[in-house]
């Protein structure tokens, strides 16, 4: 069995793909996948509700909020705080060292199914929409994909441990990129690369999620000076 470490770098990378692939390839002018990207999906949800923009920014704003106001290594008594796996709770909060033990631990077997399971309820559930709720521009699989990924991975774990259950005993995002910045710090690079890049790993989650918030409430951003101005 992998470590925590590695099965965090595993579960957010493949979140991370999911969503970013669709948008690259939409990017590049292709259209041959059976759902749209995730800022297409939410772009047509504001189009009808308004209400989603709202959603959306309050859902960025908070989760810049809380890497700012409870760092991933805070361990305030009294006060939100994070496990050792790095998610915010009003529980018992990690002691010092306990960050490092909870990463270095092999993983168990039980959450490693629980990934693959939820993976594949993902797929089969796209699928069967495709097969059977599709639309001509693919919104509907989209809404179930995106939906589906962001229900398994980010909100029952998230309310589980913020709302006093047992930790949950794989690395949050928060804490993947931590592990990834402290790795890239002590790689021992040339020329002080690792400090570098550490540091370039925050800056450029930073920049894209205010990329993000700018994007998806004001879809189609930066292509939207062209709707409003087409002659300019």
């Amino acid at each position: 069995m992998p470590t925590r470490r590695r099965l965090g770098y595993l579960i957010w990378g493949i979140a991370g793909g999911v969503i970013a692939v669709p948008e690259l390839i939409a990017a590049a002018g292709g259209g041959f996948l059976p759902f749209t990207t995730i800022s297409a999906a939410t772009g047509h949800l504001e189009r009808y509700h308004n209400w989603v923009e709202l959603f959306v920014v309050a859902a960025i704003v908070f989760f810049v909020f809380s890497v700012v106001r409870v760092s991933p290594n805070a361990a305030w008594a009294g006060k939100p705080g994070r496990t050792p796996g790095g998610r915010l709770t009003m529980q018992s909060h990690a002691p010092p060292g306990a960050q490092e033990r909870f990463d270095e631990a092999e993983a168990e077997r039980v959450f490693v199914i629980a990934a693959v399971l939820a993976l594949a309820l993902v797929a089969v559930a796209t699928w069967a929409a495709v097969e059977w709720w599709d639309d001509k521009r693919h919104f509907h699989p989209a809404f179930v994909l995106y939906g589906l990924l962001f229900l398994l991975w980010l909100v029952i774990p998230s309310l589980v441990a913020f709302l006093g259950g047992p930790e949950v005993r794989f690395p949050t995002l928060f804490r993947t990129v931590r592990n990834l910045e402290e790795w890239l710090a002590r790689s021992g690079l040339p020329y002080n690369l690792g400090p570098l890049l550490a540091w370039l790993v925050a800056y450029v989650i930073l920049a894209g999620l205010v990329i993000l918030l700018l994007h998806l409430t004001l879809y189609p951003y930066p292509d939207i000076t062209h709707i409003i101005d087409p002659k300019g």
